[in-house]
């Protein structure tokens, strides 16, 4: 999932460069990260909250993405 994110960025905006800065533990099925961005004139944080249908109880059963929201909180966002 950091891959695809940090890949999609880097095609869609050159001008913008992004990092991983943390995940967080969310319920199963979900992924929650932020990540630290910048461009020439602004710092800001996106958010990433990603929930996935879990198709079997082990492991290593296949998921399926189901919904992903990527935000930026306007309080962490600095020129």
């Amino acid at each position: 999932m950091r891959r695809d994110i940090e890949s999609w960025f880097a095609r869609r905006d050159k001008s913008i460069a992004i990092s991983h800065e943390e995940s967080l533990n969310g319920r199963p099925g979900e992924i929650l990260m932020i990540y630290s961005g910048v461009t020439k004139g602004a710092h800001f944080k996106i958010h990433v909250e990603s929930r996935f249908t879990l198709a079997g109880s082990s492991s290593n059963a296949p998921s399926y993405l189901k919904n992903l929201n990527l935000y930026v909180d306007k309080r962490d966002f600095m020129k």
